[in-house]
């Protein structure tokens, strides 16, 4: 039976080191009207490529970034607004900040955001924002 409690204690201790705590970096901005909250991994800001404006081409053009969004919402979505943005606490490191509306088929009168709003990287990966409510 002592050997059993082993067995658990093992068990524990190696699904500890599977749910390892990565660090994430939020990234508050304000949009519009609207206030997000995005969490991006800490490995993912650190791959974003570097972009110097004016000096070189983009890493990711807008047309990708759209295309990222479509693939990661797996549906042709209609962009309201584009902006690219100073990642905060990153120097040289850009994101873009897409906002989409909502069809018909999401969007209902009990919903509060008509829009989505997501974050994308120079390096192609996607974040949805959390929208904020307003106070």
């Amino acid at each position: 039976m002592k050997y059993y409690r082993c067995l658990y204690f093992f068990i524990f201790a190696l699904s500890v080191k599977a749910y390892a705590y990565q660090p994430k970096i939020e990234i508050v901005e304000q949009f519009d009207n609207l206030r997000m909250v995005a969490f991006i991994n800490k490995e993912d800001a650190d791959s974003n490529p570097s972009w110097i404006p004016g000096s070189n081409k983009l890493p990711l053009t807008v047309v990708e970034a759209i295309r990222a969004v479509n693939v990661l919402s797996k549906k042709l979505n209609t962009i309201v607004e584009i902006e690219i943005r100073l990642m905060p606490k990153y120097k040289n490191r850009w994101h873009y900040l897409i906002k989409t509306a909502k069809t018909a088929k999401t969007a209902n009168s009990a919903m509060r955001f008509k829009y989505n709003i997501y974050v994308v990287l120079m390096n192609g990966k996607v974040v949805p924002a959390i929208i904020e409510p307003a106070i």
